[in-house]
């Protein structure tokens, strides 16, 4: 019995092991150079005093960096501060550019708590809380060879934008305690401070591009977080420039009056949740299906109506 007892406790250790040892490195083309941004463009706005973090003095420094301020489609707007040591505004201009564009790929929901972006030299760690994103441009450049600049920059905003809002919610200490397991190493070493990043980008890999990573990927991810991912699909999160607003094209309707079953499809976007609604007299739409979330394409459906289909109703499908 003894020894059942620990075969047993051993299984289930071995069970709880995270399955990667930090996110960011799963896979290199769960955001593409080629992705779409956001990002709409750079005004100078001269130089002043800024307070920044540099990760090379791991303290607060003041220095007088050079500042644009970025932009975007969304009508979001950063402060890039570059450190003066670029020394010219030419040049800073050049690191300011690379990185807006890169962070106009991260969606709404992750730049919307992103008030300023730090650039300096050196080989060290990114950042992300303060309202800020940390870059260390000889650090970038590993993130860029290893292809995973996007992926290290949807971590960090994800400190930004997403920790102070969610970390602490009882729903998502919940989702933790339900799954008994973490997606990583390191947010098993600080589960307080890096789950929430370390969870997301995988999130975002099988919901939203689920064709560019392996099954087998897909399904370690399933396994480790199910609670984690029901309660990151529970939010109403803005997803532009990756979910875009434009409306579903209909591909086919039919109706089934023995069945009483309603059948539609449409062009969708992977991972974009829809609605659909009718109406008979254009005063009061009712849902009959909605969070819907696209695994493709194109999306189809059959609903049950219950009830004979007049010629006067009508349907649409819609973006929730």
């Amino acid at each position: 019995m003894r020894v059942l007892l620990l075969l047993l406790l051993c299984c289930c250790s071995l069970r709880a092991e995270p399955p990667f040892w930090g996110t960011i490195f799963i896979d290199p083309d769960i955001i593409k150079p080629s992705d779409p941004s956001a990002y709409l463009g750079l005004a100078d706005a001269g130089q002043a005093y800024r307070t920044m973090y540099d990760r090379r003095e791991n303290n607060w420094v003041r220095r007088n960096p050079y500042l644009f301020n970025a932009t975007y489609e969304d009508g979001l707007k950063i402060e890039v501060q570059v450190n003066p040591e670029f020394g010219s505004a030419d040049a800073a201009r050049k690191e300011a550019e690379k990185y807006a564009d890169v962070i106009g790929q991260l969606t709404t929901a992750l730049r919307r708590d992103v008030e300023t972006v730090w650039i300096h030299k050196g080989v060290n760690p990114f950042g992300g809380g303060n309202n800020n994103l940390l870059i260390h441009t000889g650090q970038a450049v590993e993130y860029i060879n290893d292809g995973i600049l996007e992926e290290t920059l949807v971590h960090e905003a994800a400190h930004t934008s997403l920790d102070s809002r969610h970390a602490k919610r009882p729903k998502w200490l919940a989702a933790q305690t339900a799954d008994d397991q973490f997606i990583s190493n390191y947010a098993k070493d600080y589960p307080n401070r890096e789950d929430m990043a370390e969870s997301y980008l995988p999130y975002f890999a099988i919901r939203y591009r689920p064709n560019r990573i392996s099954k087998s990927l897909a399904l370690k991810i399933k396994q480790a977080m199910p609670n984690r991912i029901k309660y990151f699909d529970s939010l109403s999160l803005e997803m532009y420039p990756v979910i875009r607003k434009d409306p579903p094209t209909i591909e086919s309707f039919s109706y089934s009056e023995g069945k009483k079953l309603m059948s539609i499809s449409w062009r969708s976007q992977i991972g974009a949740k829809y609605i659909i609604q009718s109406v008979s007299d254009f005063t009061v739409w009712k849902t009959l299906v909605s969070d819907l979330i696209s695994e493709s394409s194109l999306t189809s459906v059959s609903v049950n109506v219950h009830r004979t289909i007049n010629a006067r109703e009508f349907y649409r499908v819609g973006l929730e």
